[in-house]
């Protein structure tokens, strides 16, 4: 019986490959994308299987080529269009690991996505600046829910940063 991609994941998940969340950013804890691949790599060079991360149409994919038999199966995430230079690699590093998670069906010990689903989010008094990494959808939810109607209201009584009440005029606030 020949091998397929789908047979040579399974040996990678019969590996048992143990993650650890090691580095600690943003109040949480992550494993880093270079010890994902380091434990990774005897196992894919034993099955000649090769990851391969490429941005294309402003989406960060993550492939997984077998070498052998020609298959790629890929997985991939929107990157988010406001981001600044600088924060742009930081998203683009997270969702190399996340993709290359996935695909692989890997799980990282000590996992808090558990305990991030059932704990409530952390508002700074006076601040909206934290939640930017975070997810501008939350924060729609977060200002609608104030019943604001101006962005002077919001700016006197939240610090946000000018770049940022231009992003939140160009969503809803009029």
């Amino acid at each position: 019986m020949e091998n397929n991609i789908y047979k040579k994941l399974f040996e990678v998940k019969k590996a048992g490959i143990k993650l650890q969340r090691d580095t600690k950013a943003f109040n949480y804890k992550y494993a880093q994308l270079s010890q994902i691949q380091t434990k990774l790599w005897d196992v894919l060079q034993e099955q000649w299987l090769l990851i391969v991360h490429t941005i294309e149409d402003n989406k960060v994919k993550t492939g997984i080529f077998d070498i052998d038999t020609k298959e790629f199966i890929t997985s991939s995430i929107a990157l988010t269009e406001w981001l600044k230079a600088q924060d742009k690699w930081s998203e683009i590093t997270y969702y190399r690991r996340y993709n290359l998670l996935s695909l692989l069906d890997l799980e990282v010990e000590d996992d808090d996505g558990k305990k991030a689903q059932e704990s409530k989010p952390k508002y700074e008094e006076n601040n909206l600046e934290w939640i930017w990494k975070e997810n501008i959808d939350t924060l729609e939810k977060i200002v609608k829910s104030w019943n604001v109607m101006t962005l002077r209201q919001v700016r006197e009584k939240y610090k946000v940063s000018k770049s940022n009440a231009e992003i939140l005029k160009n969503l809803w606030i009029v």
